[in-house]
């Protein structure tokens, strides 16, 4: 099993011994004539073997290259390794051919010739950048070895080659008599491209001596170094110093760190980019190019640092590419013309590296490129650069021709400008000033003998001053100016400090109306529009001072008045005798205080007083001189005397108060104890008041009232009513509304927050949360809606009297399709006997949807019989104050006997409220009425507990509670 489980695994390790092992191949043979020979021939194939360790000699070679050398067609690219190279080939020449080999890659350290005769050595012939230059061939830009003169062939060349630099072998034969005119033309295109290089450094940097624009150097730096890398590469370095080998390599790493920085700060520089993140990767970038340029410098042909050097050349060209592409992004100008020129020194960047690492293959011709592509990009780029100077000079000659044109405008300006303008010196001594500024102080036309110190104080002018000399080259803000007139003006005062000059100029802007606006506005914003009085806005703020300890004016007492019958005033004469009464009240009641009491109106017929620092009994004093003074005031309107009356609350401004909410609630409370009291009166705040304890209740229901309406913290309850008489139809019950305390999870009933939900208004949204909820319960409960007979809810008088609702009710039953026949409105006896006519009105309107109405609590109040005739009710529920205890009370049994027949006369239904037990439940059903509700027939529990997927299909029997023995069956 282990033997069948090896087999694959050998036979793949087979595979790739077999594959990596050597090609073996005859040496090529390279056969020229005459008339090649009179260009220069490039090798086409040669063999290639690797010496790791560089101890072979050129007879060990000889023996092993054709065993274990891999030919290679073209250019041999070995890349970077710290090997010695061997290359051969066959060379067949005609006879007594005196032959010369160029060898087009400069920078080898090292490079030995062997050349054969058949098995006969010929000469050794030596190069390379580690030899002096006399000892390297003929001088040239690249490497020249001169052949002896060959005999009848063929020969073997082999060579030795061994660089820290990328080992790559362009080799071309031609004849000797060729040479001169090559090197000749050799020399003069490295010299043609190092003078192109200077002249355009040497002539930007002129450029830069004159108009100091930062691209610039930039320019010339790379051109610099650019210029230093082609003298360094092609040989002109060495011919300056022939002792000096080590120079032109070490040059030529200083010039790699230039063109790679300088390029990069130049394209930043010209495009002015904005870089953001990318100045963190251009420093990095920066740092990592200087430490592998020392590398190099101080490793002296270390193959690792140029293998380095040739990654980091990339990544600089990915980088600036980066940039270009930034700039087009940032629509920068010339930015696509910058990209279009540095695609031929990008393309070098790129596409070099990996050429001579032997990644990619490239031709031939690709050299011819790699020598003018970069001086050609450079002439480019300056091209473009001196077109952007172009643009600036352009620029700045418009400048100076707009900076001409400004200057007469603004002596156009000085002259005509609305707004005071002059100039002084650091002393204030005016030196000019326009016609606006003279007429605004009334100074008249010479002002050379006045100062700004005379205008402004010569305290508040040394204060500008010492502000200007700090650092702060100019300063605004508004002040006050005397006049010569006598007059003071507020203005804006705008000052600039000219150190150079020795003066200071101002603009000064009338602010006269302005300012009187903003005073008006900020009288109408803490006043009251209609009285005149503090407003409650103002009475907040004072309020809030005082209780923080901010305010000097120290209030120690706060009352509240509540003007009582006004609304009679309003609703009798019109809102124009109400207001002309609060204004009068209002100039009365002020006429009655203290100089330092503040006065304001909080509301309709509110008003609130501040009194400063007396006792609490000369606070009550006061607050009776005030309603004294009201109770004797008499108002008119239209010869009809009316009198009207205060409610005072007095609250102390002690350390119990915390804010001044809790201060107008708490004096508003006193005033409304006064009120229920009897009116006319003052009442001091006491916190262990019952009736005030409940106000305060009362207050604490209204961010609970809201929140409910919000959130639902309200839950839909039902109670049980029972037929007295026959078999029931279906499920009658009443809706009842419960509040649940989302802390303490107790049920609430209405009582509880009723009371406080009609002082603050949430009785209307209160009554649409519970219509809107009971009918989507239905909606959702279809099979309850089949059982039920009749379900009633209690609505309020605002939403009875609110057309909106009654469309709001009318839009809900048809949208969820519910029988209307089937719910029933309650409205108490007081609601519907208030305005007889109008009650039968929005009665009317109910029934006319489907609804039924009934009458709640009847004989609490004060409604006769004959009220009942002029009403188009269904039901009429008599009082529970009626029914408890009926079946040991005569008289109620004979009233109620009576409500009966006269109901069952009028077609309408009755139903008893409390009934409570079985005595009170016979009594009920023996005089006749219709319906029974209470605890008896069944306590208030959840609407829940009837939905659809609360019931089974067998008969649900609901027990009444108590001692009834009553069932009620629904199915």
């Amino acid at each position: 099993m282990l033997q069948l489980f090896n087999l694959p695994l050998l036979i793949l390790l087979l595979g790739f011994v077999l594959g990596c092992a050597p090609v073996w191949a005859d040496v090529p043979t390279l056969v020229l004539s005459h008339e090649q020979l009179k260009e220069p021939v490039d090798v086409p194939a040669s063999l290639v073997l690797e010496d790791p360790s560089g101890d072979l000699t050129a007879g060990e070679v000889q023996q092993l290259i054709e065993q274990n050398g891999q030919l290679v067609r073209g250019t041999p690219h070995m890349g970077y390794s710290d090997s010695a190279w061997w290359l051969a080939f066959r060379l067949d020449a005609p006879g007594a051919a005196s032959l010369d080999l160029i060898i087009d890659r400069p920078l080898l350290d090292d490079i030995e010739v062997w050349l054969y005769d058949r098995e006969r050595l010929i000469a050794p012939l030596y190069s390379g950048d580690h030899r002096p230059l006399l000892q390297r061939g003929a001088p040239s830009p690249h490497v020249l070895l001169n052949l002896p003169r060959l005999g009848e062939g063929p020969h073997t060349l082999l060579l030795r080659v061994q660089s820290g630099s990328a080992v790559s072998m362009p080799m071309q034969l031609v004849a000797a008599e060729q040479s001169p005119l090559l090197l000749a033309e050799q020399w003069m295109h490295s010299g043609l491209l190092l003078g192109a290089l200077l002249s355009l450094a040497l002539f930007f940097w002129v450029r830069f001596s004159t108009l100091r624009e930062t691209p610039l150097l930039w320019f010339c730096l790379t051109a610099a170094s650019v210029a230093l890398y082609t003298a360094a590469r092609y040989g002109v370095i060495s011919l300056l110093d022939l002792q000096w080998n080590w120079l032109p390599t070490q040059l030529i790493n200083l010039a790699n760190l230039g063109m790679l920085i300088f390029s990069s700060l130049f394209l930043i520089s010209a495009l002015k980019l904005e870089l953001g993140r990318l100045r963190l990767l251009r420093s990095a970038l920066f740092v990592i190019t200087v430490l592998v340029c020392g590398w190099t410098i101080v490793s002296y042909g270390h193959y690792r640092a140029y293998q380095t050097l040739n990654g980091l050349i990339l990544l600089t060209g990915i980088f600036q590419l980066l940039l270009l592409m930034l700039g087009v992004r940032q629509r920068r100008p010339y930015a696509l013309g910058y990209l279009l020129c540095w695609s031929s020194a990008l393309l070098l960047m790129l596409l070099v590296p990996l050429g001579v690492t032997g990644v990619i293959t490239l031709p031939s011709s690709f050299d011819y490129m790699y020598t003018y592509l970069p001086v050609l990009s450079m002439l480019l780029f300056g091209a473009i650069l001196d077109k952007q100077l172009e643009r600036v000079r352009r620029a700045l000659l418009h400048s100076n021709a707009q900076a001409l044109g400004n200057l007469e405008q603004y002596h156009a300006l000085f002259s005509s400008s609305g707004e005071g303008i002059f100039r002084c010196t650091g002393s204030g001594m005016l030196i000019e000033a326009n016609p606006s500024f003279t007429a605004l102080l009334g100074l008249g036309s010479n002002v050379s003998q006045l100062s700004m110190p005379q205008l402004l104080g010569a305290a508040q002018w040394a204060e500008h001053v010492a502000q200007l000399q700090r650092n702060q080259a100019a300063i605004s803000l508004e002040c006050q100016m005397q006049g010569l007139d006598g007059q003071p003006h507020w203005v804006y005062l705008s000052l600039h400090l000219r150190p150079n000059q020795d003066c200071i100029e101002g603009i000064v802007v009338d602010l006269s109306e302005r300012r009187a606006l903003e005073e008006r506005l900020h009288y109408l914003a803490a006043h009251d529009s209609l009285t005149g009085l503090l407003n409650r806005r103002e009475l907040e703020r004072l309020l809030r001072e005082t209780l923080k300890g901010e305010s000097q004016l120290g209030f120690s007492h706060l009352l509240s008045i509540d003007l009582d019958q006004f609304k009679q005033v309003n609703d009798l004469c019109g809102h124009v005798a109400g207001d002309q009464l609060l204004r009068q009240i209002a100039n009365h009641l002020q006429h009655h205080l203290p100089a330092q009491a503040k006065l304001a109106r909080i509301g309709g017929d509110e008003f609130a007083v501040l009194l400063r620092g007396i006792t609490t009994e000369t606070a009550l004093a006061q607050a009776e001189t005030l309603r004294h003074c009201v109770e004797q005031f008499i108002f008119s309107w239209q010869g009809r005397p009316f009198r009207v009356q205060a409610s005072i609350g007095l609250l102390e401004l002690d350390d119990d108060v915390s804010d001044w909410e809790t201060a107008l609630s708490w004096a508003d409370s006193a005033s409304q104890l006064a009120k229920q009291l009897g009116r006319n009166q003052v009442q001091q705040f006491n916190p262990d008041d019952g009736v005030l304890l409940e106000h305060q209740r009362q207050l604490q229901w209204i961010t609970r009232l809201r929140d409910a309406i919000e959130h639902g913290h309200f839950e839909l309850f039902y109670q049980p009513v029972l037929a007295l008489k026959g078999q029931s139809e279906g499920l009658r019950y009443e809706v009842l509304l419960r509040y649940h305390d989302p802390h303490s999870g107790e049920w609430v009933s209405p009582g509880q927050f009723l009371g406080a939900a009609e002082r603050y208004g949430f009785l209307g949204a209160i009554d649409r949360w519970v219509v809107m909820h009971l009918l989507q319960w239905l909606a959702d409960n279809p099979r309850h809606v089949q059982q039920l007979a009749q379900v009633n809810f209690n609505l309020t008088a605002s939403s009875l009297l609110n057309a909106h609702f009654h469309d709001m009710l009318h839009s809900e039953l048809l949208r969820h399709k519910l029988p209307a026949h089937k719910l029933c409105i309650e409205v108490t006896e007081m609601v519907a006997l208030g305005e007889l006519g109008v009650s039968a009105q929005w009665i009317k309107q109910l029934r006319s949807l489907g609804l039924k109405v009934a009458l709640d609590d009847f004989g609490s109040g004060f409604a006769s019989y004959a009220y009942l005739r002029h009403l188009p009710l269904d039901i009429v529920k008599i009082d529970g104050s009626f029914i408890r205890g009926i079946e040991a009370d005569p008289i109620n049994q004979a009233m109620v006997g009576s409500m009966q027949q006269i109901a069952s006369q009028l077609g309408l239904s009755t139903v008893a409220e409390f009934v409570e037990n079985q005595a009170t439940l016979d009594c009920v059903r023996a005089l006749g009425l219709d319906y029974a509700q209470g605890y008896c027939i069944g306590h208030p529990q959840p609407l829940t507990q009837l939905a659809d997927n609360a019931q089974d299909d067998t008969p649900l029997h609901v027990v009444c509670s108590g001692q009834c023995g009553v069932q009620y069956d629904h199915r």
